[in-house]
């Protein structure tokens, strides 16, 4: 396994004493196969993603079978729902570039999209499988949060999703021709020399997001013993996400951009997702202290409730009879429809020797008559 050639510190965080003299964006296998941290960190993401969507099913007494089914189906539409936001506003470029939209492994990938492409595959699975969406997507909301903060490093690796140059005790140093996100005047104006080599100096901005959903991840994993109504965790990520996002989105300076205006389309898609989320959160609440709202919730399920595993082996049994009921329906038919015909047939066979004898007796009386 072969590493990209070394140089220089590729990344320093010159406050906090880190100086990481050789730091890859991909590595290739046997000199033909490369791979982009990028990607390879994403995939770990979602993996785990996964597999804590299956814990926490597996406590609730939920078919982990089920967040299988889920965690396929949205890990690919969230592939391609990140993709399709990420190109939709840089518009200019893929249509100057048509080729590149499929190009993936150095980057292109908006979160936001790949949460509404998610949520929409996870809710069609929903309705297919009877799952109750608001349950699965509390149960799925630790796991995706947790996949952002493994997700964001990707960044890292690729020198982007950075901010405006700061001077804080987290600035970060960035080899100047390995920087892939945008360079702006005043980054150019504060550059710093280390041991010949230029650098620009900016805001980790990935670092913040990635730190902060980690935070909303234990803080979900600690609270949600609270909840009390399906829909509550899942409101609880949106709103602290959208939060976060809103902000770290204000300091970065590649933020994708509403058509033809200066406004950064996930800021504003962060402010209204956190707004809805708090008022949801608080009316709820309200109908809670007073009574007035009694949800159909339970933590953790009854067996044989709606979701458990007992519940799926029900309904497949359920199936498995009707079809052989179908089936047997089928058979019988055609049973009744061959004995139905047998007279008929006996009917025509019997009728052969009277014609016959008809037959011989008419030759008989004209020969009697000549």
């Amino acid at each position: 396994m072969l590493l990209e050639s070394a140089g220089a510190a590729s990344i320093i965080f010159p406050h906090i004493g880190i100086s990481l003299g050789y730091f890859p964006s991909s590595f290739s296998i046997f000199g033909k196969f490369t791979i982009a941290f990028y990607g390879l960190i994403i995939a770990i993401g979602m993996i785990l993603a996964v597999v804590v969507s299956m814990r926490g099913a597996k406590k609730s007494h939920q078919d982990t079978n089920d967040y299988v089914d889920l965690g396929i189906a949205v890990i690919i539409f969230g592939i391609i729902g990140a993709r399709i936001y990420y190109v939709l506003f840089t518009l200019d470029y893929y249509l100057a570039n048509p080729a590149e939209i499929i190009n993936i492994r150095g980057g292109g990938m908006a979160i936001y999209g790949g949460v509404i492409g998610g949520l929409i595959a996870g809710f069609i699975v929903c309705k297919v499988k009877k799952i109750h969406f608001l349950r699965a997507f509390d149960t799925i909301a630790p796991g995706l949060v947790l996949a952002q903060a493994i997700g964001r490093w990707g960044n890292f690796f690729n020198r982007e999703a950075f901010g405006e140059y700061t001077d804080s005790l987290f600035a970060m140093q960035i080899k100047y021709d390995e920087v892939g996100g945008v360079i702006t005047d005043l980054m150019r104006k504060n550059m710093v020399t280390v041991d010949g080599v230029q650098y620009i100096q900016v805001a980790p901005t990935f670092l913040y997001e990635s730190a902060i959903c980690l935070l909303i991840f234990i803080l979900i994993i600690i609270f949600r013993r609270f909840q009390q109504y399906n829909g509550e965790v899942s409101l609880w990520y949106l709103g602290s996400y959208a939060l976060a996002r809103a902000w770290i989105e204000g300091m970065r300076t590649d933020s994708l951009m509403l058509w033809n205006t200066n406004i950064a389309v996930s800021q504003l898609l962060s402010v209204a997702v956190f707004a809805g989320a708090l008022v949801l959160l608080v009316i709820n609440r309200i109908r809670l202290a007073r009574k007035s709202w009694a949800p159909d919730f339970e933590l953790v399920l009854s067996p044989g409730a709606v979701g458990t595993v007992e519940y799926n082996k029900k309904r497949l049994a359920e199936k498995k009879a009707a079809k052989n009921k179908n089936d047997s329906n089928w058979e019988t038919y055609t049973v009744d429809k061959t004995e139905e015909d047998e007279p008929a047939a006996a009917d025509e066979q019997s009728s052969e020797p009277d014609q016959a004898a008809e037959v011989q007796e008419s030759e008989k009386g004209k020969e009697e008559e000549k």
